[in-house]
């Protein structure tokens, strides 16, 4: 990075060219609703979870912002991690830094995005020290002299005192932490509803705390946010905006209409032109993936261990699905090295800077949006812009169910299914020598474990030979983690826990797309690389008839999910004011691919045939809605759809 202009050394002002953060854009243009897709009640326990924590702690209005090495931008690993505590009721402020070089210079910094052309940063040094040992504790009070309008977007720490060098640690300031500190209500302007009324007053400072796109009069407090605003302006960012660089777009790899996520299947279907396959038409960017692994098996090349050598040092995974969020982030404390502050990707350390779901926005364009593997911002891409992570971090939130099943409370109609459930929750086995349990990681068929925590997991999974290496060779997967193992990986070898709730309608499985069925899912944790390492009461054994059993019961708690969100789509049309044709053509399309799925999940398993007739009726019900140019017999036509797909759950299980 290079200044444009110093006004004082550090401690004071600096106006520079936006490296870091760019200005914000102009706002997508709705021009007939809303884009259709996320659902706001969804992002709505998230938040209300951050705002209890924060509320219940001893420091409510202290803003904690993690600092983390800035891994999607950086040639090599930086092992420096931290926290900037900012009190916003008194302005005082603490900074605890780890992983520092002693005898260096250091300087703190906080960053503030402003509108301009070409578009300025303005920057303000809170402390610059010389580290004595590798670890230090800074404590101070903000600058009096702020400048007006000055709000804090970022957190920085460089080396020396001058600002322009490279970043060594940065922090975002997420959407919740907006939310919560400008102390807004949280309000749906398409169906009228406050979700949630806010009525206490922000702590003295909350105007350093940079303003949300769509902020407006409204609730208790008098301030709020239309929150379906900002999740279809993330929706429109997230399929659409390709942040100048290939052509792709976040939508490339993560398309609403195959589940959020790719495979071989969805691959063939796509034209020669599709801007996944820039690899083979661009070439400036031949080395960016390998085309055959991805056509063959869905593999999509990312550095995740830097970018100092990206063309041999890289490893081959699969693309998540990016649904169901909400309850999949937990971190898990005692994982070592310092854990990422959210588990994102599949070693749950998929994301720069601080590993948060707001930062891997920031990894995926320097990673996948690039034109020329240099990767320069601004000459090969441009990176998100602050209110662009919010919308996005609001959209993502707002994806498949705000919380997970209760299996305790769901009895599935089908005896083998039910038994599936049970071998599931319980182990099937021998409890010396095969007790394992599924559940012990995926508490409940989703992705945190009986603690409340995503937790990685050495599967041995890598161990497995994998048939895209005859095809093409490419560098084992370290897992989570920055050890250098010395054999050309890094990591632990351990990997995050992905939720079950979806397997059935996103396969195939693990980080590497290594087994395509969900019975050979389950083969894999009964065989040798997954149980020779372990003690027998962490073992597993199912036999041919219990894999089936427990893969239709995943088959049909799948189906539950579908026809929840089918369900919830539907509601979500005819609770809007209006009748908004766009939005309500991308909420039916949603309906009718859960609800397509839930029929196919079904079909393969060979279970529930009437529940698969009743969902057939809501999935003609919904075509017919999608045909209709009546408004009033589409919402009659929709009606009758939910009563079906209510039938239809309940011919799978009680609840």
């Amino acid at each position: 990075m290079t200044s444009r202009r110093f006004m004082y050394a550090a401690g004071a002002v600096a106006l520079l060219l936006g490296a870091l953060i760019l200005a914000p854009g102009t706002r997508a243009q709705e021009v007939d609703g809303n884009y259709g897709i996320g659902i706001p009640d969804v992002f709505l326990p998230k938040y209300l979870a951050f705002r209890t924590r924060q509320v219940a702690s001893d420091s409510p209005d202290v803003m904690r912002i993690k600092l983390g090495y800035v891994k999607g931008l950086s040639r090599s690993f930086i092992f420096m991690a931290g926290e900037a505590a900012i009190d916003l009721g008194s302005g005082a402020f603490t900074v605890n830094l780890a992983g520092l070089t002693p005898l260096q210079t250091y300087t703190v910094w906080v960053v503030n995005h402003t509108d301009g052309d070409p578009p300025l940063d303005t920057v303000i040094g809170l402390v610059t020290f010389v580290a004595t040992e590798a670890t230090s504790l800074l404590n101070g009070t903000l600058p009096v002299n702020l400048p007006v309008g000055f709000t804090i977007d970022r957190v920085v720490v460089t080396t020396g005192s001058i600002w322009g060098v490279e970043p060594l640690v940065a922090g975002l300031v997420n959407v919740s932490q907006k939310i919560f500190f400008r102390r807004l209500s949280l309000l749906n302007e398409s169906t009228g509803e406050v979700m949630f009324d806010e009525t206490t007053k922000p702590p003295a400072l909350f105007g350093l705390v940079p303003p949300l796109d769509f902020e407006a009069q409204g609730g208790s407090s008098g301030r709020g946010v239309d929150m379906d605003k900002v999740i279809s302006r993330g929706a429109h960012l997230f399929f659409e905006e390709t942040f100048n660089g290939n052509g792709r777009t976040c939508g490339t790899c993560h398309p609403a209409g195959n589940n959020l996520t790719i495979d071989p299947k969805f691959i063939e279907t796509l034209p020669a032109t599709d801007p996944l396959f820039v690899a083979e038409f661009n070439p400036a960017l031949a080395q960016l993936e390998r085309p055959e692994l991805m056509r063959r098996f869905g593999l999509i090349l990312e550095n995740l261990d830097g970018f100092d050598d990206p063309t041999n040092k890289f490893v081959m995974r699969g693309v998540p699905h990016t649904l169901g969020l909400q309850v999949s982030l937990a971190q898990d404390p005692t994982q070592q090295p310092m854990p990422p502050a959210e588990m994102t990707g599949w070693s749950g350390d998929g994301a720069p800077g601080t590993g948060s779901l707001r930062e891997f926005a920031i990894g995926a364009v320097t990673q996948h949006f690039t034109k020329r593997l240099d990767r320069v911002e601004g000459t090969d891409f441009r990176l998100p812009r602050p209110r662009e992570l919010d919308a996005m971090e609001a959209f993502q939130l707002s994806l498949g169910r705000d919380r997970d099943f209760d299996l305790s409370k769901i009895t599935f109609r089908d005896s083998n299914v039910e038994t599936g459930k049970s071998l599931f929750v319980n182990g099937g086995g021998d409890p010396i020598n095969a007790g394992g349990t599924c559940a012990g990681c995926h508490g409940n068929a989703g992705a945190l474990n009986a603690l409340g925590r995503n937790g990685n997991v050495n599967t041995n999974v890598e161990d497995v030979e994998h048939p895209a290496r005859s095809i093409q060779p490419f560098p084992k997967d370290g897992g989570f983690g920055r050890t250098d193992n010395g054999d050309g990986t890094f990591g632990n070898r351990t990997f995050n826990t992905a939720s079950v709730v979806e397997a059935a309608q996103s396969a195939p499985f693990f980080h590497n797309n290594v087994v395509s069925t969900l019975e050979g899912v389950v083969a894999f944790y009964s065989g040798p690389e997954f149980n020779n390492p372990r003690p027998g009461p962490l073992r597993f054994n199912f036999n041919e008839t219990q894999r089936n059993e427990i893969a239709n019961f995943m088959r049909a708690i799948n189906t539950l999910q579908n026809v929840d969100v089918a369900t919830r789509e539907l509601r979500e049309i005819l609770a809007n004011r209006r009748d908004p044709q766009r939005e309500q053509n991308t909420r039916l399309q949603t309906a009718m691919g859960d609800t397509q799925n839930g029929i196919r999940v079904l079909t393969e398993g060979g279970i529930y045939s009437d529940a698969v007739t009743t969902l057939t009726e809501a999935r003609d019900l919904i075509s017919q809605a999608q045909q209709s140019g009546d408004a009033g017999l589409r919402r009659s036509l929709i009606q009758q759809a939910i009563t079906k797909l209510g039938e239809a759950r309940g011919l799978v299980a009680t609840s």
